[in-house]
């Protein structure tokens, strides 16, 4: 399962460390601080893993950004006003425990488009769609109804 130099997360605890000795089925582990803590290895889990899972990050095959530029186009038509909606609920988000929240310009365009869509109870595909040429609603009309409803329109 687990091996002397891994490193491992105990995720209830919310202590990270370098296994350092397998005694059964537990884990002696040494945390940055140099204290030695133990855990059932059953309560553990690979910081690697854990931090894939619920660290935000964008996957790396072409699938997963085949329509980047959509994305960016609908977040570079939007109004200042629309992306502080989105940012303001970004920044309020709740965070894991061990995850370093990124900031909203580390976001890709399609996590800027999910938390705007979020916030704003708005499909990310009703974005795309009003951005399209003769979309109705238009991107404008969209922005200004969405604004609307937050009282700032």
């Amino acid at each position: 399962m687990f091996e002397v130099g891994d490193v491992v997360r105990n995720v209830a605890a919310n202590i990270v460390g370098e296994i350092v000795e397998i005694d059964g089925e537990t884990a002696y582990i040494e945390q940055d601080n140099g204290a030695e803590v133990d855990f059932a290895m059953s309560t553990l889990v690979l910081e690697s893993d854990f931090q894939a899972r619920h660290g935000g990050g964008v996957r790396d095959d072409a699938g997963s950004h085949a329509y980047d530029e959509t994305y960016e186009a609908v977040i570079g038509d939007l109004y200042p006003a629309v992306i502080e909606l989105g940012q303001q609920a970004h920044a309020q988000a709740e965070t894991v425990p061990g995850i370093k929240p990124k900031q909203w310009d580390e976001l890709s365009a399609l996590q800027k488009l999910n938390a705007i869509s979020e916030v704003t109870k708005t499909p990310v595909k009703a974005w795309i769609d009003a951005s399209k040429p003769g979309a109705k609603p238009s991107l404008a009309k969209l922005q200004l109804s969405v604004l609307a409803d937050f009282g700032k329109g």
